[in-house]
């Protein structure tokens, strides 16, 4: 493969604090052929003065300026207009508070002399606000039976994990084909979800092959003021819901060959609803989302749904009191639960 032309799409709001490390990691790749396209959500702590003095000195970066903020539910609107201009064979990310390491690039490139492939990930690491490393984040390990998996192949084949889990993180280390994109619309975002990755990746793995780097390709900045700190529970219903609704949306053929369970998606769905509802203290609604849980689910939830039926008639969230006394994962205020 020649050098194809990378444009990478950076959504910034008020990253004052860490635009300049963001564009750095760019303008240091080992790889040259790029265009960075960074879009400004209305920023008010000096971020686009930042963004034009590195315009200045590098021609490939280009800024797209709001006049309004459009904000997080609004994400792929002002994804999908940098890809609208962007003029790339391939698409990679990079919010204005990450950074990737300087041979990002030229890794991930290679791995699309497969015209197969569409879409590339790879390992992560978590930052603090002050750009330190905080730990590796996990990542999938791939056995000769996961393969097929994680690679989508036949493709859809992601979807038996996928839509349990978006195990295709970090987002600053995708890399995916404007092709394929393009062919589903561009990024994706019902009404009322905070994030865009995830319903996108569940819509390309019906378009083609992915593929796993072993190597470290984006570093995630963890701060207070972080979308996805501030959205954190609201975001992982949404993604339980954003399942069982494109779960719905297969063809019963298409499921039963992938040995897709649209019971077992429900089940979580409720588990996941009864637990925002126990959040806001919505106690009769959360009742009737973990009787549900209880009725439709395997041993496992239907001891989970008791768990929250107790809550929800005592007023009182003990889910996360038995999580700490039976060491497991039965509360998701802080991590992703599966």
């Amino acid at each position: 493969m020649n050098e194809p032309l990378i444009s990478i799409i950076s959504p910034t709001y008020n990253h004052r604090l860490y635009i300049g490390k963001c564009i750095e990691s760019v303008l240091k790749q080992t790889y040259i052929n790029w265009e960075m396209i960074i879009i400004d959500d209305f920023s008010s702590d000096g971020t686009p003065e930042i963004i034009e003095k590195y315009i200045k000195k590098d021609k490939r970066i280009k800024t797209i300026r709001h006049t309004e903020n459009y904000g997080i539910y609004r994400l792929s609107d002002s994804y999908n207009e940098a890809l609208k201009i962007a003029t790339g064979e391939f698409i990679a990310i990079l919010e204005g508070d990450d950074y990737w390491p300087k041979d990002k690039l030229e890794k991930q490139i290679i791995f699309f002399n497969n015209d197969k492939v569409i879409l590339v990930w790879g390992k992560g690491a978590y930052i603090n606000a002050k750009g330190k490393i905080i730990r590796l984040m996990s990542f999938p390990r791939i056995s000769l039976r996961s393969k097929s998996i994680y690679y989508n192949k036949p493709i859809g084949m992601a979807l038996k994990k996928l839509l349990f889990e978006n195990f295709i993180v970090p987002t600053a280390s995708i890399m995916v084909k404007k092709s394929a994109l393009l062919s589903i619309g561009g990024f994706k975002q019902p009404s009322n979800i905070s994030y865009v990755d995830y319903p996108t990746w569940l819509e390309l793995s019906l378009k083609g092959e992915f593929c796993f780097s072993n190597d470290i390709l984006g570093y995630w900045r963890i701060h207070s003021s972080q979308a996805t700190a501030t959205f954190l529970n609201e975001q992982i219903f949404s993604r339980s819901k954003i399942a069982f609704e494109f779960c719905k949306s297969l063809p019963d053929d298409f499921k039963k060959s992938l040995e897709i369970n649209d019971r077992t998606i429900e089940v979580r769905y409720y588990w996941f609803e009864g637990r925002s509802n126990l959040l806001i203290k919505n106690w009769s609604d959360s009742r009737n989302d973990f009787i549900k849980v209880f009725l439709k689910g395997s041993l496992f939830m239907k001891i989970k749904g008791i768990i929250g039926l107790f809550s929800s008639y005592l007023k009182k969230d003990i889910i996360k009191y038995l999580a700490k006394i039976i060491n497991r994962k039965l509360y998701n205020g802080i991590e992703n639960e599966n």
